[in-house]
């Protein structure tokens, strides 16, 4: 049956939650987001295995600094041929090296580390801007001129987090680095002053969400800046009232996500959406000594489940959108039991216990970005230890908000999700299923490849493949793709599961343009738990005869045979009177999907012989036999 959990939800605001007492709470330049590495007593229980692979990686972080500094010729790329990745590499080495040499002095307190971090924050405060040069756009006009504008700092992910995390150095090592430098500190504080909260307090940016719901930039940015006023800021008031535009900001965030608590950006971009709102409003409660209360306005309760739905296994999740299929780098599933124990949800901490005894503590990757998720994990050995013996991944879920369903068997996965195609990081793509057989990857969604500028351009995106409908599993009536926008979309989604058969409805007429003829267009996919068969069941009709393409990406390389086709581990039945299968194998030269995928993915296209006005067809896939 599918799971469901019942918590306790306030209708106030969070702003309604920041009340007169909880103001007065407040004590500027206290917080810490853990103890200062002078006391010595505090870091002692930080296990030799983590102290080796802090320092290894502190080491290799250093090195590839020196290597390659963010220079004007990198950052001129993004405005000269469209990539980002050298300027955002050379940018995340320095990053890097700062937080892992803070991350080593704190378990070490050499003065080799004091040194290397200091150099690092006075070479970050140094830099021309924090900015990516992909975000760097003035926030009045929109114009993206080719280099900084002096004075004009733009408060983006990178800016924020950049000084959420000096901000957090600051806080644990600022002490330690004073003695060495004296006035360091100062000059952090200025910086984070100028770079953070100045255009925090002066500017209005799109991911205000003033003129509609705010995607994962709102809070990932709130939740730094707030890091930031926390120990820059000396005066109550102001960091009362950095508290409240923050609250105002993540207010119309929360109001863009349905009572289900369901991301449209995907799973993956929830570790920077729902865990970046934890992070939010976690602080608020630390800063204002648990008299705020936020965690009781919906649906920030439900928002803590949508990780655990999402997974297909300990491995793998669903992918829609801009999503990996395997579990991001960022996950931090000590994060996640925090989130869950602030919410009341046991099951939420359970699983998330259960995740982390699989996946360890990382530093290497994006330590810079989770620089406060490391410091809490890393602080809270054997956090895990008292999860339980199986994971929490429901039977099955169907999230209304973005009509995603997920449903599993002792053998199969099945996703399948309606929606609409305009959604935060829109892949067109209604309609779309994945299936996986034993864990083994069988209907796949190829999710998305290195960013570039044409990622964010309207015009340029649905021309990426990834993005297109042709390349999900989908139907293509007269090679008529789905089009972008919220009226592309699937209508009169049902799901339903009586236990041994989880089924998702829903007609997809509305996705395509009226070019492709079609006048009906209903999808089922199903999982029969008892038989143990996924089957994809289309129905169609044209205003004029037509044909209807049906579309299956795979993972597996297909194999022909009487009857259908074997995809890996899973035999795939279709008609192959009335349809002619045809495959195709797509090499991916993108270092992104072959790090998920390997070198190649393949689209079956089961093409209807002979026009007509109207058909239908059965996709039934089962475990092959030899």
């Amino acid at each position: 049956m599918t799971v469901t959990v019942t918590v306790t939800v306030d209708a106030q605001t969070l702003t309604d939650r920041f009340t007169a007492t909880a103001r007065r709470a407040l004590r500027p330049r206290t917080w810490r987001p853990a103890p200062p590495v002078t006391d010595r007593a505090a870091w002692a229980d930080v296990g030799t295995a983590d102290q080796e692979a802090l320092l290894a990686l502190a080491r290799d972080r250093r090195d590839a600094a020196a290597v390659a500094f963010p220079t004007l010729s990198l950052w001129a790329r993004y405005s000269r041929d469209g990539d980002r990745q050298p300027y955002e590499r050379a940018q995340r080495n320095l990053l890097e090296s700062a937080a892992s040499a803070a991350l080593a002095l704190a378990v070490t307190d050499e003065d080799e580390w004091a040194t290397v971090l200091a150099d690092q924050v006075w070479r970050i405060c140094e830099l021309r801007a924090w900015c990516l040069p992909s975000h760097y756009a003035l926030p009045e006009s929109g114009e993206r001129p080719f280099l900084p504008v002096p004075g004009r700092d733009v408060l983006d992910l990178s800016d924020a987090y950049v000084g959420g995390m000096l901000a957090a150095i600051d806080a644990i090592a600022g002490e330690r680095l004073e003695r060495d430098a004296p006035g360091i500190r100062a000059h952090v504080h200025h910086e984070v002053r100028r770079r953070v909260l100045d255009p925090w307090e002066r500017e209005e940016y799109f991911w205000h969400g003033a003129d509609g719901p705010p995607n994962n930039w709102a809070p990932w940015i709130v939740s730094n800046v707030l890091v930031c006023a926390a120990v820059v800021e000396p005066d109550a008031e102001r960091l009362g009232a950095t508290i409240d535009r923050a609250l105002v900001i993540l207010d119309r965030f929360r109001a863009g996500y349905d009572a289900d608590g369901s991301c449209d950006e995907g799973a993956t971009y929830w570790w920077w959406a729902g865990a970046t709102l934890f992070e939010a409003l976690d602080l608020v409660e630390q800063l204002t000594d648990g008299a705020f209360g936020g965690f009781v306005v919906e649906p920030v309760a439900a928002t803590a489940r949508f990780p655990m739905g999402m997974q297909i296994d300990a491995h793998r999740q669903v992918n829609h959108s801009d999503g990996s299929p395997v579990l991001p780098e960022n996950a931090n599933w000590h994060l996640l039991a925090r989130f869950g124990a602030r919410v009341g949800d046991d099951e939420v901490v359970q699983h998330a216990r259960w995740m982390g005894r699989r996946h360890a503590l990382r530093f290497d990757g994006q330590l810079a970005a989770l620089f406060r998720r490391t410091l809490a994990e890393l602080r809270a050995p054997g956090w895990q230890d008292a999860g339980p013996a199986a994971p929490g991944m429901p039977t099955s879920l169907y999230l209304p908000g973005t009509e995603v369903a997920v449903a599993r068997s002792d053998a199969f996965f099945l996703s399948a999700k309606g929606g609409h195609n305009a959604v935060s990081h829109n892949h067109n793509d209604a309609g779309s299923v994945i299936v996986s057989l034993d864990g083994e990857p069988v209907v796949v969604d190829a999710g998305v490849g290195v960013y570039r500028r044409e990622t964010f351009l309207p015009e340029h995106r649905y021309g990426i493949w990834t993005m297109r409908s042709s390349w999900h599993s989908v139907p293509w009536p007269n090679g008529v793709e789905q089009h972008e926008g919220e009226s592309f979309r699937a209508t009169g989604t049902e799901f339903a599961d009586d236990g041994d058969r989880a089924t998702l409805s829903t007609d997809l007429t509305a996705a395509y343009p009226a070019s492709s003829g079609l006048v009906r267009a209903v999808r089922i996919a199903s999982l029969d738990r008892a038989a143990e068969v996924v089957e994809l069941h289309d129905e169609w009709a044209f205003a004029e005869p037509g044909v209807m393409t049906l579309v299956l990406l795979t993972l597996h390389e297909p194999v022909v045979t009487p009857g259908g086709l074997h995809v890996g581990p899973a035999h795939v039945a279709v008609d192959g009177a009335r349809f002619e299968v045809r495959t195709e194998r797509r090499e991916l030269d993108d270092e992104k999907l072959r790090a998920a995928w390997g070198a190649a993915l393949h689209r079956v296209l089961l093409v209807e012989r002979e026009p007509a006005r109207a058909g239908s067809h059965t996709v039934r896939i089962t475990r092959a036999t030899a």
